[in-house]
């Protein structure tokens, strides 16, 4: 997992957490309706009217530089300050949240599944778009524009903050560490947080999909093949898992297309000529083989099922990105399928080179085997 990797997790974990949740229900609507402010006298120089009281001293000095403009006066008035440390800090932290919370509901990460819900409530992008429009709201406020930008966050500030009187700025400096703790220290914070945590796939659609993904990257190491970079299912990134073996080199996709295959769809093709769609359709996983200028792909269906309809549509499904790609086959490159259920299908041996296969989950080892040792 690359540093990106890990910061996403924390981030995301952050804004999930109990103390965001919190800050905005609780903290921020307080510290909105009573911002800690100082009171200061500030002198005004005007033509006429007088809001205050008049400081003759100055308004002499003043109508004396203006070529003894007798309708010139200097008054002093009290006025309000919101610019302390406590504010900024508050400010900091809303603009924080906020930025990463709209980061997250791009598109970008529509297809994540390295987070997950036990329950069937809000999903995790509609939980942080919840947080979005929230930090929006509160950022609107007419007194946020009279508060100054912090660059950073400091330990100076949140020290500050909690010498405050109010308890909600102190809360807030809490608040304040554990966001420090997440930038400065991503893995230490998903430790600390994760602890004694269980996190659920969606369904037991996805169990099965990530077993089959998981189960081809361990048999790729045990057919002496070596990782050389493995990333978050769901993030950026297209592949999830990249392998090395002699001159070769192999790169798992899952939920993601590799740049050839979505360069040559059919379906993009047509979807977008009639304006339907610019969407690709995406196998479940995808092999893509690298040796020189060969490249050899391998597209895995995954069907969590044992029934003879299920496993009918899967290889239907199956066919249907093999002519989708079937470009793919012209010069040195080849395009092949497996189809993975669960049971249900008559145990068949391997055959080389044959364009689809079917195997069951107690037996993709073997047809895995046959495609990762020979490579």
């Amino acid at each position: 997992m690359n540093k990106r990797e890990l910061n996403m997790l924390a981030n995301v974990r952050f804004l999930l957490s109990k103390e965001v949740k919190y800050l905005l229900n609780e903290i921020a609507p307080k510290i909105i309706n009573r911002l800690s402010k100082e009171s200061i006298y500030e002198h005004i120089t005007e033509r006429g009217k007088v809001k205050g009281r008049i400081d003759w001293q100055r308004t002499i000095s003043a109508r004396a530089a203006a070529g003894n403009d007798s309708s010139l006066y200097v008054y002093s008035r009290r006025a309000q300050i919101f610019d302390l440390p406590e504010n900024r800090l508050f400010l900091y932290i809303i603009k924080h949240i906020n930025e990463k919370a709209r980061n997250f509901v791009t598109e970008e990460y529509l297809n994540v599944t390295w987070y997950s819900e036990i329950d069937d409530g809000e999903k995790w992008r509609e939980k942080i778009d919840v947080i979005a429009s929230k930090t929006n709201h509160l950022l609107r406020n007419p007194f946020i524009s009279k508060i100054g930008h912090m660059l950073e966050l400091t330990d100076k500030a949140v020290d500050l903050t909690k010498k405050c009187r109010p308890p909600h700025y102190r809360e807030l400096a809490i608040i304040a560490e554990r966001l420090a703790f997440c930038q400065r220290s991503p893995s230490f914070y998903l430790k600390e947080e994760l602890d004694g945590n269980i996190l659920e796939p969606l369904n037991k659609d996805t169990i099965f999909e990530i077993a089959v993904l998981f189960k081809t990257i361990n048999v790729a190491i045990k057919s002496g093949w070596k990782e050389k970079h493995v990333g978050l299912i769901g993030a950026a990134l297209n592949s999830i898992s990249t392998l090395v073996k002699n001159d070769s080199e192999l790169r798992i996709y899952y939920q993601k297309l590799p740049r050839d295959m979505a360069r040559i769809s059919k379906y993009g093709v047509i979807m977008a000529d009639y304006g339907l769609s610019e969407k690709l359709r995406r196998p479940d996983i995808v092999l893509e083989f690298i040796n020189g200028q060969r490249k050899d792909f391998f597209i895995i269906e995954v069907k969590r099922s044992k029934s003879r309809d299920y496993l009918v549509d899967g290889t239907y499904k199956l066919l249907g990105y093999l002519k989708d790609f079937e470009q793919i086959n012209k010069g040195d490159s080849t395009l092949r399928g497996f189809l993975v259920g669960w049971s249900g299908i008559p145990f068949k041996e391997y055959i080389n080179n044959e364009e689809v296969q079917l195997f069951n989950w107690d037996n993709i080892k073997e047809g895995l085997t046959n495609i990762l040792e020979t490579r």
